[in-house]
């Protein structure tokens, strides 16, 4: 191997799966990304410096804003924030809905491409 080639090196998949108390068995594939999707969409950027600026997601900025902004632009913010991770491809917004269950809040329901496959996930965003 010549000295100006890079290897790529894929972090391992096999985690640890968490639970809301306890940690209980190991988790890969679908489910460790999974896993990551929550923690990842869990945790604003810039929010804690144990996490570099890459990690989380920023959804403070749509706090105040109406649903037509957020339908603009969640989208990118969640491929920003979960394309991060080298497992997942891409991210597609379906819906983003007023929430019948909470006021002033909507509901992003979004599509996760990762190499294991899709994930339907859901997301509520203060207005």
């Amino acid at each position: 191997m010549a000295s100006d080639e890079t290897l790529e090196y894929r972090q391992p998949n096999l985690t640890y799966r968490l639970g809301k108390k306890s940690v209980a068995g190991k988790v890969d594939k679908i489910e460790a990304v999974k896993q990551a999707i929550y923690h990842i969409l869990s945790t604003e950027r810039y929010s804690s410096p144990i996490y570099d600026d890459d990690y989380g997601v920023e959804l403070e900025q749509y706090i105040g804003q109406d649903i037509g902004f957020i339908e603009a632009d969640i989208e990118n913010t969640l491929r920003e924030a979960l394309c991060q991770d080298d497992r997942i491809t891409d991210v597609q917004v379906n819906s983003v809905e007023k929430s019948k269950e909470q006021a002033g809040c909507c509901v992003v329901d979004f599509t996760v491409f990762t190499i294991y496959g899709n994930v339907e996930e859901s997301l509520n965003v203060v207005q």
